[in-house]
């Protein structure tokens, strides 16, 4: 009966999860302007993220950038490196 009930909630996690959007051109210099932003007037911005299939949000301060491999952030509680691959938005607050 157990392994009923692990198998029901892992089909439920599994069809709540999302795919990666596919990101075109202009989305993609948005999400840089903002970053860039948010790094050169330590401004908070809001990135959404997608990792195992969830879509995380959090608020943030870029710290420091490495376009190539990913970004540091600060947040309310502690400093994360974000891979910029994982980021499919980024706002102005």
């Amino acid at each position: 009966m157990l392994e009923h009930v692990k198998i029901l909630k892992d089909v439920e996690i599994d069809a709540n999860k999302t795919s990666k959007p596919q990101l075109d051109e202009q989305q993609l210099e948005e999400i840089q302007l903002v970053i860039m932003d948010s790094l050169d007037y330590t401004t908070p911005i809001k990135i959404s993220t997608l990792e195992n299939g969830f879509t995380n949000h959090m608020t943030a301060i870029v710290d420091k950038l490495d376009m190539k491999i990913r970004v540091e952030i600060q947040t309310d509680y502690e400093m994360k490196c974000i891979h910029i691959d994982k980021i499919i938005a980024a706002e102005r607050i």
